[in-house]
């Protein structure tokens, strides 16, 4: 975007919002201003409500495509907005033939005109990863992207060949394109993956090197190294260099699908998604540069207190105290539930603030899609209104690409805190969950329990860690409920996934039915044990279930009421997962009255890695706490939220 038409956009907000100006020709600007709104309509404001979404830049299997993905946004310097995505030909994969689109808006995203295939359209190669830059002196758009070949195998899999960065530059506002030099010194020698974005680069605006534009990316070396990097160009984009750049170790975390603003003592803030899915909560890297990204300052570290899935942010300056705004302020958009899983756990699309240039960051946000919603990218138009276009779709988070567009008054109009509480995991592996719905504390005798109300409460246990891949070995499960619903089923613990074929372990209560029953599927085999009776008499009841010896063993109360052969293998998936107390792991996917959720009081919830014997499992009834600790992988006591 235009830094001029940047400035209108501030000045028009300080004047609103009576901030000082350091500018004296205010009465001018706020007339340009008012002559930009009436040259490029915006949607209505909502006085009370974040706006839905306003428009569907990319539809799902349209246009030719099956499925458009990582968008991203920026603002030309008439003040039109650019949407860039891959065009994901057969299906939604990230290997295959993919073309680079474009659209364009006038009218502040209410509508937008004809897809213009940037890429791609000559030959079925894999294009992506846009990042579009604008130059504010010249107008000039620099667009890189990364590109690759890929081959189909036999086994009916892709494999992705080399992958380069290109560039394409347009002087008209997006309406021609033209091939930009070769950028083949961006990748030095010795890295394997190279990529840019996605999402936008920056122009710098202080200090000797303003009016470089930066554009960060990620790579990997043959070396099974990694990290994220800078490229920048002084001269408007006609030429780029790589700057600063890191390495870490195969195994450790390390930055990716970087996100970078400049703060207003002029070094840079890069918010990163991190390598490190499972055996971290932390799914946020974060580092600086002091040098205008000719080097970073430091190592990237995981941020604290920002709750989110392994997915791609956006990073926008929103405002300013050196530009004479009130206060400093950047936006982070990213999907804010916590969760290791890049498909089930990218939903509750948010809008959170910094107000010390991104040093923390508030766990109270703008909520701007409840449901599944992955990638997002974000612009400031010149009336200082936010726009945003991101991935969603009904069942997973990708396929649409949509459009937002909200004011700062809008933003601070439906604020919702971010943060689940947790309740502690006390066997000392620190798997502690995330409650979410409105669970609350209750008693059980003389202690505390948890109350579920049956509508949308329920815990996940969503770090993945080796304490919780219960995998071939024995196990078993302990648990404290109380309930009194007369029909429906009520899961107590849900490991893993769901459905026919998927590895998993379950244990739940099912009135319907007239009976508690659990099971384990190894992926090819299923087993299960169920009990003579329902026990929905609205008392305290302990049930035990054991994987021993190629046995099931599900008992009440100290009573053994089922037995069943079990298949040997694994029940552990191997990519990420999480661990249910309360749910199934379909929630909240489910439609309205068909939904798994417990509906009464659990306590003590404990998971052993190997098979109690008898006497133990009654100690474990009798409230002793140091039964098969070494064994031990959850416990959940519920004595507090936190």
């Amino acid at each position: 975007m235009s830094r001029d038409h940047w400035l209108l956009g501030t000045q028009a907000r300080r004047a609103l919002a009576g901030a000082p100006s350091r500018r004296p020709v205010l009465a001018f600007l706020l007339l340009v201003v008012l002559v930009a709104v009436a040259l490029v309509p915006l949607p209505p404001a909502v006085a009370a409500a974040f706006p839905a979404k306003l428009s569907t830049p990319f539809a799902v299997r349209s246009e030719g495509y099956s499925c458009f993905r990582i968008p991203a946004l920026v603002t030309d310097r008439s003040g039109a907005l650019l949407a860039f995505a891959e065009g994901r030909v057969t299906d939604c994969s990230d290997v295959g033939h993919i073309d680079l689109v474009m659209k364009r808006s006038t009218d502040g995203g209410r509508t937008w005109g004809p897809l213009t295939v940037l890429a791609g359209a000559d030959d079925e190669w894999a294009y992506g990863n846009p990042s579009p830059v604008v130059d504010a002196q010249t107008g000039r758009i620099s667009l890189l992207y990364a590109t690759s070949d890929w081959t189909q195998n036999a086994d009916g899999t892709r494999s992705r060949g080399d992958r380069d960065l290109r560039v394409l530059h347009s002087v008209d506002d997006g309406a021609t394109w033209q091939q930009g030099a070769g950028l083949a010194h961006l990748k030095p020698a010795g890295w394997k993956w190279v990529s840019v974005g996605p999402g936008h680069g920056i122009q710098l605006t202080r200090g000797t090197h303003a009016g470089r534009l930066v554009v960060p990316g990620d790579h990997t070396t043959t070396q099974g190294q990694g990290g994220g990097q800078f490229y920048y160009s002084d001269d408007g984009g006609l030429t780029w260099a790589l700057g600063a750049h890191s390495e870490a170790d195969a195994g450790t975390a390390r930055p990716g699908e970087l996100s970078v603003v400049e703060r207003t003592d002029g070094t840079l803030y890069v918010n990163a998604r991190s390598s490190q899915t499972c055996e971290t909560n932390a799914h946020r890297l974060a580092a600086t540069s002091e040098d205008a990204g000719a080097t970073f300052s430091s190592a990237f570290a995981p941020v604290t207190g920002l709750d989110a899935p392994p997915v791609f942010g956006s990073l926008l300056r929103f405002s300013a105290t050196d530009e004479g705004a009130g206060r400093d302020r950047i936006l982070l958009s990213a999907p804010a539930r916590l969760g290791a899983s890049v498909l089930e756990d990218r939903r509750e699309l948010a809008v959170r603030s910094s107000y010390d240039e991104g040093r923390t960051w508030q766990t109270v946000g703008t909520l701007v899609v409840p449901g599944r919603a992955g990638y997002s990218d974000l612009t400031l138009l010149p009336t200082g209104t936010i726009g945003m276009v991101y991935e969603t779709a009904t069942t997973t988070p990708h396929g649409t690409v949509a459009f937002t567009a909200f004011t700062e008054p809008e933003l601070g109009a439906d604020q919702t805190e971010l943060r689940l509480p947790r309740t502690s995991d006390t066997s000392g592996n620190t798997n502690h969950a995330v409650v979410h719905g409105d669970a609350q504390l209750g008693t059980r005798g003389s202690g505390k329990a948890l109350d579920f109300d049956g509508r949308d409460d329920y815990l996940r246990l969503v770090n993945c860690a080796p304490s919780l891949r219960l995998g071939a070995s024995d196990f078993t499960v302990t648990a404290w409920f109380r309930y009194s619903a007369p029909t429906g089923s009520l899961p107590i613990l849900w490991g893993y996934g769901m459905g026919a074929g998927e590895r998993q372990f379950w244990l739940r209560a099912e009135p319907g039915n007239g009976f508690v029953r659990a099971a384990i599927d190894t992926g090819t085999e299923y087993a299960e044990v169920r009990t003579p009776s329902s026990y929905g008499d609205g008392t305290w009841h302990h049930v035990v279930f054991t994987r021993h010896d190629r046995q099931l063993r599900l008992s009440v109360d100290g009573r053994t009421d089922s037995t069943a052969s079990a298949p040997a293998g694994d029940i552990t998936p191997s990519g990420a997962f999480s661990v249910y107390v309360g749910a199934r792991p379909d929630f909240p996917d489910q439609p309205a009255g068909m939904t798994q959720l417990f509906e009464g009081g659990l306590d003590d919830v404990r998971v052993f890695g190997r098979a109690l014997t008898a006497d133990e499992a009654a100690q474990v009834r009798g409230g002793v706490l140091d039964v098969a600790n070494n064994e031990e992988r959850v416990r959940l006591a519920f004595s507090s939220l936190w």
